[in-house]
């Protein structure tokens, strides 16, 4: 979206603002990232009820507004739908009294967005799936490496171990409190491994960092697995994520639970789905075993 194309948005939406919080449904998008729109549309298709919906367009000036809105709104959504980690962020500070509802939030954790009224999809999948579809692309890998921030996928990290170790397989996991320590966690970690596992952690993923990973792993031919299809595309060989629609659909299907007085549990881990990269696995000279190419989705 344009400079002008934004200031007429963000015009726009602070004339509505007030009628926004009467709806019974909200749907807060983060940005206008084709990844979190995409989500958008699948779950107002899946949903199939009315909803408002405001796009925060990345901007901090924009969720600070919106939840200086709903916090003095006497009569806010019964539901918020918050997509991407800048809506669960304004969903954390400024609406302890609504429903919510996340998704693609993979702060959830590091925000404590927790609590009797707070409802998400997880932001990785299954644990033993993804160490299941390493070892269907992988199968010769025996030392799976990571970088990981406790505060934000600490439990996940700790499943994974588990389920690495049930399959045989050493996983090298190396905590960081900042992501300045990442030169020199990933010097010390790549000798050490023979294929680089990138979760979807805001602790360690970022626009900068993830192309450094990529091209020191990429030197050093040390494949990557991603858990995003968001970061797969960009350097992953191959994945186990969440598409943008199916991850849309579910999100619906979860709201209208919700929404019906139906919903069990707190959060939901729902299926996904195995991709692979074939221009970065021809960057490798990589080959897909037979079965990993004939369940996996391939994607551009």
């Amino acid at each position: 979206m344009s400079r002008k194309g934004k200031v007429f948005w963000i015009a726009l939406m602070s004339c509505i603002l007030p009628a926004l919080v009467q709806a019974k449904v909200m749907l807060v998008v983060s940005s206008d990232d084709p990844y979190y729109t995409e989500i958008a549309s699948g779950f107002k298709k899946s949903f199939g009820q009315p909803v408002e919906e405001y796009n925060l367009l990345g901007l901090e000036d924009e969720s600070r507004k919106l939840g200086k809105t709903l916090a003095g709104s006497p009569s806010g959504p019964e539901l918020l739908v918050a997509v991407g980690n800048l809506s669960a962020k304004m969903a954390k500070e400024y609406c302890a009294g609504c429903q919510v509802l996340y998704a693609a939030a993979s702060n959830a954790s590091e925000r404590k967005l927790a609590g009797a009224n707070v409802y998400g999809i997880a932001a990785q999948p299954s644990a033993s799936k993804i160490i299941d579809n390493i070892k269907l692309v992988f199968p010769n890998a025996q030392k799976v490496g990571l970088i990981f921030q406790p505060s934000f996928t600490g439990k996940d990290v700790a499943q994974l171990q588990a389920a690495a170790a049930k399959a045989n397989l050493k996983l090298i996991a190396e905590p960081i409190t900042q992501m300045k320590d990442i030169p020199n966690t990933l010097t010390k970690l790549i000798p050490q491994i023979d294929l680089y596992l990138m979760l979807d952690d805001p602790g360690v993923v970022s626009d900068d960092t993830f192309p450094f990973i990529f091209l020191n792993c990429f030197q050093k031919k040390i494949p990557i697995f991603a858990t995003s299809q968001e970061i797969l595309k960009k350097c992953g060989i191959a994945g186990y994520g969440y598409s943008p629609a199916q991850l849309g659909s579910e999100l619906g299907k979860y709201a209208a639970d919700i929404m019906a007085q139906k919903a069990g549990g707190k959060e939901r881990v729902v299926s996904a789905k195995l991709f692979l990269n074939k221009k970065i696995a021809g960057m490798y000279n990589y080959n897909f075993p037979e079965q990993a190419a004939s369940q996996g989705t391939a994607i551009q």
